[in-house]
């Protein structure tokens, strides 16, 4: 295990947020033991109580698990690659972990995103003081729990795993891609351009239900808040896609770009890569939340103005998101267009 304090730091705030989200998982099986809401021991302050605790150790949870996140990728995408000996990026880093660096960060993606679920729900319920909303908000925290554990195990594996005594050979997986043909990518052997062309559809796309969403006023508004949930999701995947196998090029500023997701973090390509994938998750996070605010309101009368209020506000966050996306990814290739006459990939003159 590499003894850096960046590490350290991240293994400490994890371990504290998991201790919280414990605390909160008991919170939420004391609220659900209270088997009815309406009744005169919920009206006694039980169910208020127990519902109050898990959302303060859950949100206190929540934010600690974000910090160590955040600690985690900017050790890997700039620390660990001075320290890690053959290391040029993040990917270096992560063959170090010898695989458990991957699945920590899958984890610690999909925990987030149910624990940002679940903080909707409580949200709702401490705002519209709405006691039935009790149960559902302390069921979504005990879904989000059994994933939040493996995921800092994960973490605290892939750090043992990493040894600044043993090198890796960075990047050879990305330099090692065999392509079929000119332009055609190794992901699914679908090539270059119809990435960029599934990319535009659905850019259009989620703006439409997007827009839609947002000035449905009542009637369909849940089954818009679904499809642009499904869509956001897809199109933050597409997205991703296109930007390291296309659009990155353009940050790198080379004909020959390798497909690097990581290079993207580094100070020499400005750490684009932070701002363009934090834009990413909002966009895939944001949907949902505007499909689980819309069915709040549909269920429960009295925080529908507020989960109706949230519900536009997603969709107003996913476009925005979006739209600053395409144009930090769009704008270097038309500048490039305009200065060389040619995408990248077409020759230059």
């Amino acid at each position: 295990m590499i003894g850096h304090p960046l590490l350290l730091a991240v293994a400490l705030t994890d371990a504290l947020a998991l201790l919280l989200l414990a605390a909160a998982f008991v919170s939420a099986i004391r609220t659900l033991s209270v088997r009815e809401p309406g009744s005169a021991l919920a009206h006694e302050g039980w169910l208020e109580r127990a519902s109050g605790i898990a959302s303060v150790e859950g949100r206190a949870a929540i934010w600690l698990l974000l910090m160590s996140t955040a600690l985690l990728v900017v050790a890997i995408a700039i620390v660990l690659r001075r320290v890690v000996p053959g290391a040029m990026c993040g990917t270096g880093v992560l063959q170090a972990s010898q695989g458990a660096g991957e699945r920590a960060l899958a984890l610690r993606g999909l925990a987030l995103g149910l624990l940002g679920a679940w903080h909707l729900m409580d949200r709702f319920r401490r705002h519209g003081r709405e006691p039935l909303l009790a149960a559902p908000a302390a069921r979504s925290l005990l879904v989000a729990f059994p994933v939040a554990v493996p995921a800092v195990i994960a973490t605290f594996r892939a750090l043992a795993a990493m040894d600044r005594r043993q090198p890796v050979s960075c990047c050879a997986a990305v330099y090692g891609q065999v392509r079929s043909a000119p332009g055609t990518a190794a992901t699914g052997g679908v090539a270059d351009g119809v990435w960029m062309a599934i990319f535009a559809a659905g850019t259009l796309l989620l703006f439409l239900l997007a827009s839609l969403a947002v000035s449905r006023r009542s009637a369909g508004r849940e089954k818009l808040a679904a499809a642009m949930a499904i869509a956001s999701a897809g199109w933050a995947a597409v997205a991703a896609v296109a930007l390291v196998r296309v659009l990155s090029a353009y940050y790198f500023a080379s004909p020959d770009h390798h497909h690097c997701t990581w290079c993207l973090f580094l100070p020499g390509q400005k750490a684009i890569g932070f701002p363009l994938f934090v834009l990413l998750s909002v966009v895939a996070l944001e949907g949902p939340a505007a499909w689980i605010s819309a069915r709040v309101a549909r269920r429960f009368p009295a925080v529908a103005a507020e989960a109706v209020g949230r519900s536009r506000q997603a969709g107003w966050h996913v476009m925005a998101a979006a739209a600053l996306f395409v144009l930090l990814t769009g704008l270097p290739a038309l500048l490039w267009r305009l200065r060389f006459g040619t995408w990248i990939g077409g020759g230059c003159p």
